[in-house]
């Protein structure tokens, strides 16, 4: 991976408005099909996903149902740097009577404009493992 270019973060932009708009299809678009998703954290979601239907599958699919619908995650910003695409994001959702808010960010590797590799952060790390439990 030499030089993140603009296209490549907007197949980062277009990856998260596919999420928001719950498009698979158009978010399988976004991704290599061996990408490598790193969670942190200790909850049903944490550890490592390997290739798109994992991912998709094992974490994508499965928020909308497991928050019961309300999890959202807004994309506030994109940073391009000589390696790495950073998107700044804030989840949010309500469910069980817990409150998810939480400004994330994920550190994204693109290859051939697709995402290749994904490392997650979540600011209130303990939050998202509460709301995942």
């Amino acid at each position: 991976m030499t030089g993140i270019s603009k296209s490549d973060a907007e197949v980062v932009r277009r990856a998260y408005a596919a999420l928001a708009a719950d498009d698979m299809h158009e978010l399988e678009q976004c991704f290599a099909h061996d990408a490598v998703w790193h969670e942190p954290g200790s909850n049903v979601y944490s550890g490592v996903l390997v290739g798109w239907p994992e991912i998709r599958d094992a974490f994508l699919a499965l928020q909308g149902p497991l928050s019961h619908g309300t999890l959202r995650t807004e994309l506030v910003d994109i940073a391009v740097a000589e390696k790495y695409v950073v998107a700044v994001h804030r989840l949010t959702g309500e469910h069980h009577g817990l409150t998810l808010d939480s400004t994330s960010y994920d550190i994204v590797a693109v290859a051939r404009r697709r995402i290749q590799e994904v490392w997650a952060t979540h600011s209130k790390q303990s939050e998202v493992d509460a709301f995942w439990a």
